[in-house]
């Protein structure tokens, strides 16, 4: 993938935005109006403008304002494919730019999947060259790309457009991407998540602010989902635009093609207003789906650490679905993990809650449910055992990834590093730090118990059993810790000696 700019020449006049030809100085052409300083013709103000364009202006400004779209953002890259839509969504920008005080760029990606292609890369350049605007243009072979990847040509297109994008709006230090989609491409959007068995989720269709697409950092905004293809057109012929035409846009081997010329007819029959009525349910979607985002931040981690996030039980199992999903997705980002949901997942997810056991993989992301509490994070390696050893008392030992120091003396509590107290009368002979044998047992609160059964009787969840480290003595353990907590053999009299277990730094990768 490659990628260039192109700026106008200095000291030169960008001609009309509608190309060669002349018109009359009635007709109301772009040939006779320009939103940009420095260009031939005088600029005029917006109520000047042809009334088809007006009320379209109008529409976009007041979608912008209720939306909030320009607030912070000035500086924009806008995408341009050459066709209608984003053709229309440059000039109406340009004709709101002393509005919102916005600074512009265009940017262009070749997909490189049709003979014609590089001649829209140009043509845009050189559009851009005419509004005294600098283009940034880039090129990758998508189906290439596509086949190496074994991705679909649709996909692969798409990533590798927004990936185009978000790089070129970090270069340009612009503060998001725009582009041209249309409530009819809104209509399309929501049919196909419904065709793919989207949840409310996916029933909002598109956003007008949103993350770009594998840039999560940087923003997209569609400052045209409040206007119909209809009045895009109409804003190209008005202004005297002549954009380019994309034979592809009707090819019935991509679904969105077959959902435009073929679904949607088809349900027109049914219902005339089906894309209304599409449009109707995405703005209903987007309001309940603001409640469950809502219920998503209520459910808060009560810890995180290499394991995970550790979340209370009754925090995760009352949400809906769609909560409950976000709360995944937010932890599993936080972990640099890739979630990959489907909705058996979700549904086994759910039993699981109910139950209060198991665990469910979303791909390289676990949700393991035990004792009371809920882990979301990264699958967890096998334990290696430790092999047991003699401990100094008193001095230090390593111990695995661990550190045992034996004192003499009380120690401060520190969560970071436990401690057990012990009496020495109690002790038998030499005393050994190792994992957890299968037979362990240990005398604590007055019963003699399997560490298997205490660890379930005492809550302490699945992923910290196997980690647990036993200090034991000639009879058995005389203490065992856990990551959340330490239990000490019963023996009579006060404690003399005070056993410390602290974590080693890890080793630097080579």
């Amino acid at each position: 993938m490659s990628s260039s700019a192109r700026r106008p020449p200095k000291n030169s006049s960008p001609p009309a935005p509608g190309g060669s030809g002349s018109s009359r100085a009635d007709e109301p052409l772009a040939g006779a109006w320009s939103p940009f300083p420095g260009a031939a013709a005088p600029q005029r103000a917006a109520d000047s403008l042809p009334p088809a364009v007006r009320r379209v202006l109008r529409t976009v400004e007041g979608f912008a304002r209720a939306e909030r779209l320009f607030r912070g953002r000035r500086r924009l890259l806008v995408a341009v494919s050459g066709g209608p839509d984003s053709l229309a969504c440059l000039h109406l920008l340009l004709a709101l730019r002393e509005t919102f005080g916005l600074e512009l760029k265009v940017a262009h990606f070749d997909h490189q999947l049709r003979p014609g292609s590089a001649d829209d890369l140009q043509f845009v350049r050189d559009h851009a060259a005419a509004l005294g605007l600098e283009a940034i243009t880039g090129e990758g072979p998508v189906r290439e790309v596509a086949a190496r990847q074994r991705r679909g040509i649709e996909e692969t297109a798409r990533l590798m457009r927004y990936q185009f994008l978000a790089f070129a709006a970090e270069k340009e230090g612009c503060d998001a991407v725009v582009t041209g989609h249309t409530a009819d491409d809104q209509a399309e959007t929501v049919l196909l998540h419904l065709l793919r068995g989207s949840g409310v989720r996916g029933m909002r269709g598109m956003l007008p602010a949103a993350p770009i697409p594998g840039a999560p950092g940087r923003t997209l905004l569609r400052p045209l989902l409040c206007i119909r293809r209809d009045d895009t057109a109409a804003v190209c012929r008005e202004l005297g635009l002549e954009p380019r035409l994309d034979e592809s846009n009707r090819d019935p081997a991509h679904t969105r093609n077959r959902i435009r010329t073929e679904l949607l007819p088809v349900a027109a029959g049914f219902n005339p207003s089906i894309a209304d009525a599409l449009l109707g349910l995405a703005d209903s979607a987007r309001e309940a789906f603001e409640l469950l985002e809502k219920r998503s931040f209520e459910a808060r981690a009560a810890a995180r650490g290499p394991v995970g996030a550790i979340y209370d039980l009754a925090a995760l199992a009352g949400l809906p679905a769609e909560s409950l999903l976000l709360v995944i997705e937010r932890e599993a980002a936080f972990f640099h993990l890739d979630p990959e949901v489907n909705r058996t997942r979700v549904r086994n997810l759910r039993e699981v809650l109910r139950r209060g056991s198991g665990q469910v993989a979303f791909g390289d992301t676990v949700v393991e449910v035990s004792a009371g509490r809920v882990r979301i994070g990264p699958r967890l390696e096998p334990v290696e055992p430790i092999a047991p050893v003699i401990l100094d008392v008193p001095g230090s030992r390593r111990v695995g990834p661990w550190r045992v120091d034996v004192l003499t003396s009380p120690l401060a509590a520190d969560p970071a590093a436990p401690v057990a107290a012990l009496a020495t009368p109690a002790l038998r002979g030499a005393l050994r730090a190792r994992s957890n044998q299968p037979g362990d047992t240990l005398t604590w609160r007055g019963l003699r118990r399997k560490l298997s059964d205490l660890f379930i009787n005492e809550k302490i969840p699945a992923w910290e059993r196997p980690g647990s480290v036993v200090i034991a003595d000639a009879e058995g353990p005389v203490a065992v810790f856990t990551a959340s907590r330490v239990f000490v053999r019963d023996a009579p009299g006060p404690p003399d000696l005070w056993v410390r277990l602290a974590a080693l730094p890890r080793q630097a990768a080579p």
